[in-house]
């Protein structure tokens, strides 16, 4: 009887897995995808950031750059290199306009968990900085 009784036990424990393991397991996997979102927001910000700095000509601009809106989106696109797929060019817009300049950078992330979001989500992350003075004009 005691032995009996023990199977049952095992077998009930056995099926209570195989019904919680598949909502275990999207649960998991939805925890991750927000971290991961989390951490290239916080990336997109940094280069956004970045390539503001460069766009109000404030910076230092390498001389394999032409313009302060070519170091802006170069700067951009550095700090958004450990992305998976990669910060490109295209994903960055600069706009200068009075004594401010904004970069927003545009990044099509995609999610382990597709089912909800097949494509992925759109994160977008602007930076807006004023031009300082220059002492100098």
């Amino acid at each position: 009887m005691v032995a009996q009784n023990r199977d049952t036990r095992r077998a009930a424990a056995a099926v209570e897995l195989a019904m919680l393991l598949p909502i275990l397991a999207l649960l998991f996997a939805a925890v991750l995808d927000f971290a991961r979102v989390f951490h290239a927001t916080q990336v997109l910000q940094t280069a956004a950031n970045d390539g503001a700095m460069y766009a109000t000509g404030t910076a230092w601009v390498p001389a394999s750059t032409t313009t302060p809106t070519d170091a802006a989106k170069a700067a951009a696109v550095a700090a958004g290199a450990s992305l998976n797929p990669p910060l490109a060019v295209e994903q960055v817009a600069v706009t200068t306009a009075g004594n401010a300049s904004t970069v927003t950078v545009t990044y099509d992330f995609p999610l382990f968990c597709g089912f909800l979001f097949p494509d992925g989500v759109q994160l977008q992350r602007t930076a807006t900085v004023r031009t300082a003075p220059n002492p100098f004009e």
